[in-house]
């Protein structure tokens, strides 16, 4: 590995990460609800700038693939794709949810992830202490959330989640955190994934949305 990148967007307070093979990890904040479309490549640029580093020398580069929104996926995916053709770099899809969990920091746990809720339901992955996602990850309800949460030790979600999932997540005993999306824990997974060789392709590479975004539903009613 040279030059590892990671991008963060999915949520609305996220950021790009940097580093080279043997040095210190750069972070840059942005907000992706004020115009992640117009500050996301000049971030990656100055960042380059930083670490004296080109972008020919780019070896992997990280995305968080949701659940999120729906523009700062798709600029951050189109982006990692553009980067990609012309560096012919790897590309790692990285689910929010283990950005989330590394997230955390402190003692290893098993923790439940849950995301984009909407009209009563989220996204529920359950991820390992080393970031690694358990099982099948979907959607639940309030009803549902019991079962799906065995064997966690300690869940995440935004203040919308910790509403609907109040009743559940105090039945279930366990702690829930804020949720909170570290750039550099997207990174850390990145690294993770180009140690171990694996990667996703362009044309694999979309955002991962548990049910159909708002502006596709729509443009489809047009």
């Amino acid at each position: 590995m040279t030059v590892v990148l990671a991008l963060e967007c999915s949520q609305r307070s996220g950021g790009v990460a940097i580093q080279r093979a043997t040095g210190a990890v750069r972070v840059a904040r942005l907000e992706s609800a004020s115009g992640v479309d117009d500050q996301l490549v000049p971030t990656i640029a100055r960042l380059f700038g930083e670490i004296s580093a080109s972008p020919q020398e780019l070896s992997w580069i990280g995305v968080s693939i949701g659940p999120g929104g729906f523009t700062g996926l798709r600029v951050a995916i189109a982006t990692a794709k553009t980067l990609s053709r012309v560096t012919g770099c790897h590309i790692a899809a990285i689910p929010t949810a283990r950005v989330a969990a590394v997230s955390l920091g402190g003692p290893p746990r098993t923790t439940g992830v849950l995301l984009a809720e909407r009209r009563g339901t989220a996204w529920f992955t359950c991820v390992s202490p080393d970031g690694d996602v358990l099982g099948d990850p979907g959607l639940v309800d309030p009803a549902s959330l019991l079962r799906r949460v065995e064997g966690c030790d300690v869940l995440v979600g935004d203040a919308h989640v910790q509403q609907t999932f109040g009743d559940g997540i105090r039945a279930s005993g366990l702690p829930i955190e804020d949720l909170h999306v570290n750039p550099a824990a997207c990174l850390e997974l990145t690294v993770a994934e180009a140690k171990g060789g694996s990667g996703t392709g362009i044309h694999g590479l979309a955002p991962l949305y548990p049910r159909p975004p708002e502006a596709v539903r729509l443009f489809d009613a047009r």
